[in-house]
């Protein structure tokens, strides 16, 4: 069973209050984008009920549109154990990333928000299957990246070592 949005996005809001300053309505729906669609992505379903819809601006989870929860008033979010255990882990690993690159990451033009703003227009819903499919997408161009940097990572400690004259990387 899903948990509600409204609570996920109480959660993720006490959470980025303190990460980022100024802290808006359009970042939370970003961040409700980004777990909705890692949950999915990791084979867990959903996150939390009610649709994410496309939006020219960002992509809205519906169920909280207009809601930007404040800190002082905000009652304590009621989650399923194993989704809080998510979002912590999520929250850690979006935490020290800047506005800025989340908001690339969500607007990425092969992300599901974007094509479906593309093909349904304003207001189509983003279907999770398609979420499904792009973030796993993302976590291989994730792979890929993480790849090629550690060749490079490699090939500049060998040519050090080269330069150093290291007899054991010394052509023959």
């Amino acid at each position: 069973m899903a948990s509600k949005a409204q609570d996920v996005a109480i959660y993720l809001s006490q959470h980025f209050h303190h990460a980022w300053d100024a802290f808006g309505f359009f970042d939370l729906q970003r961040l409700m984008y980004l777990a909705q669609g890692w949950h999915i992505a990791s084979g867990r379903g959903l996150l939390f009920d009610g649709t994410i819809t496309a939006h020219r601006t960002a992509p809205l989870a519906s169920s909280v549109k207009g809601l930007v929860p404040l800190e002082e008033m905000l009652p304590s979010p009621e989650l399923e154990s194993f989704d809080e255990d998510f979002l912590d882990s999520f929250c850690v690993t979006y935490g020290v990333a800047t506005r800025d690159a989340v908001k690339r990451q969500v607007d990425r033009e092969d992300g599901a928000w974007r094509l479906t703003l593309l093909i349904g227009g304003e207001g189509a819903v983003v279907r999770p299957e398609l979420m499904q499919a792009t973030f796993r997408l993302m976590l291989l161009d994730h792979a890929e990246t993480s790849r090629k940097m550690r060749e490079s990572q490699i090939g500049t400690r060998m040519q050090r070592a080269v330069a150093d004259n290291v007899v054991a990387f010394r052509p023959r």
